[in-house]
């Protein structure tokens, strides 16, 4: 091999490491990546070359920073294929206290979309350690002047003195009340060992007294285990008993007695005439009530003013007996001088409004076979009607009469009001019926 030859492979061997060496020193990499920018107002020292790390990985680098409009601008390199989302938190991190600086990126949510290349981000500006650690030291200064003298007006440490002088002063006052009543404890504790001591002796005394009455000696325990006088003892107490309840009920009837005036006034437009029907509502007990009274009560003598029939019978008799709750009325017995029964409705009864509308149906003379102005009645009479409560004691509302065979409307007008004199006259006549019945059985 000639000398040209080999100053020619040698020289060619040195440019191969040369270039070697740049490509490995220089960090020179042939794969692709994409540019970000991020704005900072302050970078905290970060580095050209520094490394971006995503959630802890590294996928990038910083490959210059510049000063844009009085903040910092990073350009950031970051290799294809890493997406970072639009929610993404970018800020400066460190790997210790005094450690390099990094371009920490905390991933966001795929929902939000992948940030595109060339775009530029808003980053979290980084605490400085040094202005921590200055704004930390003066706070301390502060805190230690506050301690001296040296301080403002030396406030902490007044406070401090004033607190340990009113502690001290306090232990003297529990040290003061303590002697002073200490010989008062002692008498009382002395006392109370004296009440133990009597009420351990008065136990023993009824312990003793107990154990004699069991027995049959002296007058108490003979009497006591006498079997006629436990017989008769038992009698009184069960007399006694009897008697109670039977007050208790008797007394109970007076004052569960309610009594109700009911007045309907209906206007039959047909005839241009009115109905009026008047009757007692008593209740003797919840739940539970007659009801007795007379319907169409008129004089028979009235001129009727229209031009249609009049086909009500006048003058006729009512007497139920219902059960209610809170949204139901049932009643069965006469009504209008005919057996029958009535129903009365109120759905909504908690509300407050709606609570207020009733629906009325009622069924009557089942055996109806009569001819009243000329047209025979053969069917029973069946009526409907609602009504509205408009105050405590008065409700308005409307109803059809006898629908089987000639349907008649009519405007209703309904009071009813509680009459508390005659309710008291009924719980009377109950306690005297009770009265008279016990004293039969004696």
């Amino acid at each position: 091999m000639s000398l040209e030859t080999k100053v020619g492979a040698f020289v060619l061997g040195g440019l191969t490491l040369l270039a070697t060496a740049i490509f490995l020193l220089g960090d020179v990499s042939f794969e692709k990546r994409y540019t970000l920018y991020g704005q900072f107002s302050d970078v905290a020292n970060l580095s050209k070359d520094a490394p971006v790390k995503l959630s802890g990985v590294e996928v990038g680098q910083v490959r210059q920073i510049e000063l844009v409009d009085g903040g910092a601008r990073v350009v950031m390199s970051v290799r294809k294929g890493v997406d970072i989302y639009n929610d993404a938190v970018f800020s400066i991190g460190s790997t210790g206290i005094i450690g390099s600086k990094y371009l920490q990126v905390d991933q966001g949510t795929r929902a939000k979309g992948v940030i595109p290349a060339n775009s530029t981000v808003r980053g979290e500006d980084p605490v400085s350690i040094e202005k921590s650690l200055t704004k930390a030291l003066a706070k301390v200064e502060k805190l230690l002047d506050g301690f001296t003298k040296e301080g403002p007006r030396g406030t902490l440490a007044d406070n401090l003195t004033e607190t340990v002088a009113n502690v001290r002063e306090m232990t003297a006052n529990l040290n003061d009340l303590i002697e002073t009543t200490k010989p008062k404890l002692t008498r009382a504790l002395d006392r109370s060992d004296d009440i133990t001591q009597k009420l351990d002796d008065l136990l023993a005394k009824s312990n003793q007294m107990m154990a004699s009455l069991n027995t049959s000696s002296g007058t108490i325990g003979a009497l006591l285990n006498d079997e006629k006088i436990k017989n008769d003892v038992k009698e009184t107490v069960a007399s006694v008993k009897e008697a109670a309840g039977t007050a208790k009920d008797v007394f109970g009837r007076i004052t569960q007695f309610r009594v109700f005036w009911n007045y309907d006034w209906r206007y039959e437009h047909a005839v241009r005439t009115s109905r009026v029907d008047i009757g007692l509502k008593i209740s003797p007990r919840e739940g539970r009530y007659y009801y007795v009274g007379g319907s169409n009560l008129a004089n028979i003598s009235d001129d009727k003013r229209g031009s249609t029939a009049d086909y009500a019978q006048p003058n006729r008799v009512d007497a139920l007996i219902g059960w209610e709750n809170g949204w139901s009325d049932v009643g069965f017995g006469v009504i209008r001088s005919g057996g029958g029964a009535r129903v009365t409705l109120t759905p909504f009864h908690k509300d407050p409004m709606l609570g207020r509308l009733s629906v009325v149906a009622q069924a009557h003379d089942f055996g109806r076979n009569r001819i009243i102005e000329g047209r025979r009645f053969d069917k029973p009479a069946y009526d409907v009607g609602a009504q509205v409560k408009v105050q405590k004691y008065v409700s308005l509302g409307g109803r059809m009469e006898d629908l089987a065979t000639v349907p008649r409307y009519q405007t209703w007008l309904k009071v009813m009001f509680e009459d508390t004199d005659i309710a008291y006259l009924f719980g009377m006549v109950s306690f005297g019926a009770a009265g008279s019945k016990g004293r039969s059985k004696k």
